[in-house]
């Protein structure tokens, strides 16, 4: 009987050895109901709209086409696969913008639920992220329609951005904790991050190109993490290019340090959500 009680979880995270690891855990441990909640959620996103999943590859294909309108008219930008290259920007800052902002949201949301059921609470976050994620991924489709048309020549660069897309994910899931533990601390801190991501995208090569950057600012331009993730991204995609050194070094850097501190912030501050959300 002892035996049994001692090996049952521990539910008082104040009691708990280090959260960091005993957080990764219960996510190891709870993985269905992580992979539950992603596929419900997604359904539950859709399930009103008439165009349902289809939205999610419709709606950065008319971003792209506003900003094509727009630019390529007023500023008249000398960018190679124009086109492609606004929707490559799009899908990357998309993920990060829709990640992050869903994540404020989802202590606040679940609150009820972290007053009666015992889950680690990064299972809401990265559902999040994962929903996020499927509709990364279905921008591939427009993706390609709009590359056949622009006459895009693919290569076998095409597969680094599998590598890239797991350093955005660490940055991103880095960035969506850090968000996630501040909100319920900050009530208004979501209409501050609304002002943080719109500058922040002005300031990521999304429309522009980046040699109409000042060059004694490039070196500080060029420190911004959605730049670097951007940047490896395309580089692949639209010209196959191996992206340098420097930008997978910084891309690596940003994404484990990120993660790492988000995931210490969260772990260390999750026990209060119940009792602030």
């Amino acid at each position: 009987m002892q035996e049994n009680l001692s090996q049952k979880p521990i539910y008082d995270s104040a009691k708990l050895i280090n959260p960091f690891f005993e957080e990764i855990k219960g996510l190891k441990e709870n993985s269905f109901i992580l992979r539950r909640m992603i596929y419900t959620n997604f359904k539950t996103r859709y399930k009103r709209s008439y165009l349902g999943v289809i939205w999610s590859m419709l709606n950065p294909l008319l971003n792209m086409i506003v900003f094509v309108i727009i630019f390529s008219n007023l500023f008249r930008f000398d960018v190679p696969h124009y086109p492609l290259y606004i929707l490559s920007g799009n899908m990357i800052f998309t993920f990060f913008s829709q990640s992050t902002s869903e994540a404020m949201m989802q202590i606040i949301a679940n609150a009820g639920m972290l007053r009666r059921v015992y889950l680690p609470k990064t299972v809401y976050i990265l559902a999040g992220i994962g929903i996020n994620g499927i509709n990364l991924i279905l921008t591939f489709i427009p993706f390609i329609l709009i590359a056949l048309i622009d006459r895009l020549a693919l290569s076998w660069t095409v597969i680094l951005i599998i590598p890239v897309l797991f350093l955005l994910s660490l940055f991103v899931v880095g960035i969506s904790l850090v968000v996630a533990t501040i909100t319920p601390f900050l009530n208004d801190f979501s209409q501050i991050w609304s002002v943080i991501i719109t500058l922040w995208m002005y300031l990521t090569p999304l429309f522009y190109p980046v040699n109409i950057i000042p060059e004694h600012l490039i070196g500080i331009y060029q420190l911004n993490p959605m730049y670097i993730y951007v940047t490896l991204f395309r580089d692949p995609l639209l010209y196959a290019k191996i992206p340098e050194p420097s930008l997978w070094l910084g891309g690596l850097i940003y994404g484990v340090i990120i993660f790492a501190f988000g995931w210490w912030l969260f772990t260390k501050n999750s026990n209060e959500f119940a009792y602030r959300a």
